[in-house]
């Protein structure tokens, strides 16, 4: 057991696999399950090891100079993927299960879509900073852009026990077949919201899904769903004007980001940057951060320690005008 600088307790364990299956045309997920587990919030991340990827033994090559020496076709990577945790509970047993949804797009990812019930897993977690969620009961928004989906299933679980109901999620994809969740019922195509998406431990909040090519849902992006949901509401006092969560690609959240600062809306977002450890050694992950100490009034955040959830106005790049 190790120590993080802001989550606490962190474990790297052995997990079994007790079910993966696709979700849509590119992503898979996976489900898995450990006698015990540290506490956990929505928006941490799993170092998920792509172990058995790698074939052979280990190999050398001689480099003086010249071309590098080529690769064999047996060499595989050997970095931990992170993950976002999509989901976790506890069976009656006392076994934690936690869920993850993998794309793939490498050897690692697609070694991790070969697994089957049974196979075991080693994890490292929870890692990073989480969700922060306000202890005053305001109306709360959830948008997952394509791989940003999956935090923000675990966090509809989360305030579903907390006993929240003014919750709407907002997921968008780019299609129908790309869209990582499974639907109750067809979502609305007018910018409604209905509970129309299949939450996590039976949460059953309002919902709002687009896709740029209209083929499910509100033809669009998420900002334009957000702006439906806050012409609906008809405004609100300073005092309940809400929250929102958001995790996807980055362009997507710097639109979010201007459009909540524009409505007088709070906002958190789960950044995505490449990692090398996850664990804030490597600094391979680093994002500019607002510091009003600093002469250039920043300083550099390593988004797996310090985030990967940031408040909207930490980020300096963030700091964009709304075109909405």
């Amino acid at each position: 057991m190790i120590q993080s600088s802001t989550s606490g307790r962190v474990a790297a364990l052995e997990t079994r696999v007790v079910a993966s299956f696709p979700v849509c045309r590119e992503h898979v997920a996976l489900e898995f399950v450990a006698d015990h587990f540290p506490p956990s919030t929505p928006g941490q991340f799993l170092q998920v090891q792509c172990a058995g990827c790698a074939s052979g033994s280990p190999s050398s090559a001689r480099w003086s100079q010249g071309p590098a020496p080529a690769r064999s076709a047996a060499d595989q990577p050997f970095l931990r993927r992170p993950f976002s945790i999509a989901d976790r509970w506890t069976d009656a047993a006392g076994g934690v299960h936690l869920a993850v949804i993998s794309r793939t797009v490498g050897r690692g990812t697609a070694w991790l879509e070969s697994l089957r019930p049974g196979d075991t897993l080693n994890v490292t977690g929870p890692l990073g900073r989480g969700f922060r969620i306000p202890e005053q009961d305001v109306p709360l928004v959830l948008i997952g852009g394509g791989v940003g989906i999956p935090p923000m299933l675990y966090l509809a679980r989360r305030l579903h026990e907390l006993g929240r109901r003014e919750v709407c999620i907002i997921f968008g994809a780019t299609t129908r077949d790309l869209l990582p969740v499974a639907l109750r019922s067809e979502p609305p195509r007018d910018g409604g919201a209905a509970p129309c998406v299949v939450l996590p431990g039976r949460a059953e909040f309002l919902a709002m899904v687009t896709s740029d090519d209209g083929s499910v849902g509100m033809r669009g992006v998420v900002t334009d769903a957000l702006a439906a949901w806050h012409s609906r509401r008809g405004g609100a006092s300073a005092e309940v004007r809400g929250q929102v969560f958001a995790c996807g690609p980055e362009g997507m959240l710097k639109a979010v980001a201007a459009l909540t600062r524009r409505l007088g809306l709070a906002c958190q977002v789960c950044i995505e940057r490449t990692m090398g450890c996850g664990l804030g050694t490597c600094l391979s992950c680093v994002v500019r951060r607002r510091d009003p100490g600093r002469p250039s009034g920043w300083s550099w955040a390593l988004a797996c320690s310090d985030g990967p959830v940031f408040d909207r106005d930490e980020l300096l790049d963030y700091d964009l005008p709304s075109t909405a």
